[in-house]
Order: structure tokens, then sequence, then C-alpha cells
């Protein structure tokens, strides 16, 4: 682990705590390589478990290395960690996304479209890796957070809920996206979250009740006032070679109180959420 790693999963975690680490390796057979909540340690072993087991650890000590003692799992509570490993990877996702976000600039989102064309997302999803690839730092920081996005969207509080993302591509010029696509419900309608920063109007959330070829959208901004649709809103999307049109219900509202990350708010970890609003077809 880098130094840098070190100290923050010092920061995050205390001596004597539980974790739960998923085996990544098993460079011998007296050790595994785990990742505990985005942070990569070595950890020994009695055991002979397979890639991608999970293993519980007490921390026996943090100082001048880290040594993990295995535990017997517990099987009677299989989310007796749940709590701390939902800390440990919303801590390191933050830490994650502001190693990744510095690079987001130097990635040229593509020219607006013309009033009234819609937004391929699929080709913005395109132009925007192909640029990542060209910048090999930016696009080490993107597979780490990529990963833990995964490792979170795994939790049963967002799988249940439907497909956690991240999709830094759209709105192009923003930052801190997030976006929760909804399972199918009554009639295959579906809700979509989306979360992301944009200077000038700040934190915007948007919540989509998407059925046919129609989103219903509210919108809420910390700053509203400053909020221009055609920024992150256009009149339609297209999604292969379905078109989507966008409808707003209102004018966009004022989120109050600052709110935590959409991931926190739909673990049920934050309040002052706007999920709660209701949408109808």
């Amino acid at each position: 682990m880098a130094g840098r790693d070190l100290e923050d999963f010092r920061r995050a975690f205390r001596s004597g705590e539980r974790v739960v680490g998923r085996v990544l390796s098993r460079p011998d057979a007296r050790h595994a390589l785990v990742d505990i909540s985005g942070f990569e340690l070595l950890a020994a072993t009695d055991t002979d478990p397979p890639l991608g087991s999970r293993l519980t650890f007490s921390i026996t000590r943090m100082h001048p290395v880290v040594v993990l003692r295995e535990l017997a799992r517990d099987h009677n509570d299989p989310n007796a960690d749940l709590p701390r490993r939902i800390a440990g990877l919303l801590s390191s996702l933050a830490g994650a996304r502001a190693a990744f976000e510095p690079h987001l600039s130097g990635l040229r989102p593509p020219p607006a479209p013309s009033p009234g064309q819609a937004v391929d997302l699929a080709d913005l999803k395109r132009r925007f890796l192909a640029a990542l690839c060209a910048d090999e730092p930016a696009f080490a920081a993107y597979r780490r957070l990529s990963r833990l996005t995964r490792e979170l969207a795994a939790l049963p509080g967002l799988s249940r809920l439907g497909k956690y993302l991240y999709a830094p591509w759209y709105p192009p010029g923003a930052v801190g996206h997030e976006l929760l696509l909804g399972r199918p419900g009554t009639g295959g309608a579906r809700e979509i979250h989306l979360a992301f920063r944009l200077e000038g109007p700040g934190e915007v959330r948007v919540k989509a009740l998407y059925h046919g070829d129609t989103a219903r959208c509210l919108v809420f901004a910390a700053a509203p006032e400053r909020l221009d649709r055609h920024m992150f809103l256009p009149e339609a999307v297209r999604l292969g070679r379905k078109v989507i049109r966008l409808l707003p219900m209102a004018a966009p509202r004022p989120l109050g109180t600052p709110l935590p990350s959409l991931a926190q708010t739909l673990l049920g970890n934050g309040t002052g959420s706007f999920t709660g609003v209701n949408l109808r077809v």
C-alpha cells in the first residue's frame, strides 16, 4: 500500500475494529491481498480462500505496519460489519473522487447540441472514454473510482433500489456525478436519480420518472436562479435508437440545507433527502 493510502486507512479505521475484505490474489499459501473499502492490504490467513471471497479481519495493529488477523465468519450475523463497511466505502469513494475529478477539466467535452437536437448519451460516453484513455494518470484514477463505485453499488441498500453508477460524461462540465437507474415498476416505469455539481448553481439533483418515451423531471439546486436548463437538461436524449423527451414538471426548486451524497441519501445515512418527493405518470 502506498504511503498516502496507508495514512488514509489509518484515518478511516481504528485498531481493534472488525473489517471485511475481498480477496484479490494469493501471493502464497499463508497470505492474501485483500480489498478493504478500496484499500489494498496484505493479510495473513489460515484458510484457503478463493479469489473474490470475503473474509472478516480484526485490525490488531496500525503502526509501524497494519496487521490484520483473520476471524471466523459469524454466519448468524452476515451484516454485522455492514455499517462500518458502508462508512469505509463512502470515505474511500470521496478520496478517489477528489483524486480523479481534477482531471475532468482536461477531458474536453463535445460541442453543445443544437436547439431541438437530442443529446446522444452513448456518443458522449465514447468521446469521454477515448479522451480518458489518452491520459494514463486520469485513467488509473478513473479505474479506482469505478471499482469502488461498483463495490458500493453491490451493497444491499443500493442494489435493491436499482443500478448505481458513476457516469462523469453527463452532464459535461459538472463534477460529483452520481446516477441511480431504478428498477422497473408498475407498467415498466422507473425512477432515475441524478446528482452533480455545476459552477454557479452548485449542487444539483434531478429526479425523473421514465415511462415509454418520456421522462418527467423535477429539478433541485442549491442556487436554482443560476441554473441554465440547457446546461444539463436538453429537450431530449438518445439511448441507442430510442429518443426520450425530458419534460420539466416545475421550475427548479431550492435544495435548502446542503445534502449528503446521493449514495448516502439512498442508503439512509443522510437527512433532508429530496428522494421522497412523489412523481406521477
